[in-house]
């Protein structure tokens, strides 16, 4: 087991942790942009998960600007070499312990109906896949078609925290 640390981000791990989100697929990955500005304007609810200094993983996220009991996370990535030692666990623990701070209620995200391993990991920690007028159900799991553009399918969860 390693010994880690889960720390806020600053804006100067964001090449780092665009390095690292290239290789955590299925994760998409279009935009490495985005991990400047999560890091340089969301870092409170930005956190990198380091063995040593090394970034081995890293949660980005935020409060919603339209009802601040509502937050998402927008990606979380750890390591393929690190994963199995509940760091993804740690950080997403980590993320609703600071929003649930700060007054949310809820945390949403989203996930691609392919990706069975997130969609696993999801369902262990007690995120439900949100149900409404717009999903399809598919494999017993609702989904909103065409959610993120044509084709772009995706799974949204969502937790109540709460209680923590």
């Amino acid at each position: 087991m390693i010994n880690f640390k889960i720390r806020n981000a600053f804006e100067e791990d964001f090449i780092k942790i665009s390095q690292l989100g290239e290789k955590c697929s299925p994760m998409i990955n279009k935009r490495k942009a985005i991990y400047h500005i999560f890091t340089k304007y969301f870092k409170n609810t930005s956190l990198v998960l380091e063995d040593n200094e090394n970034i081995k993983g890293f949660l980005i996220g935020f409060i919603s600007q339209e009802n601040n009991e509502n937050a998402y996370i927008h990606l979380l990535c750890i390591e393929k070499d690190s994963r199995g030692q509940n760091m993804a666990s740690n950080l997403l623990e980590e993320f609703i312990s600071i929003v649930y701070s700060l007054g949310c209620k809820k945390v949403f995200l989203v996930c691609k109906p392919s990706n069975k391993m997130a969609i696993k990991f999801y369902n262990k920690m007690d995120f439900l896949p949100l149900y409404s007028d717009k999903t399809i159900v598919i494999d017993d799991i609702n989904i909103f078609k065409d959610y993120d553009g044509p084709n772009e399918d995706k799974i949204v969860f969502w937790k109540s925290i709460n209680e923590i």
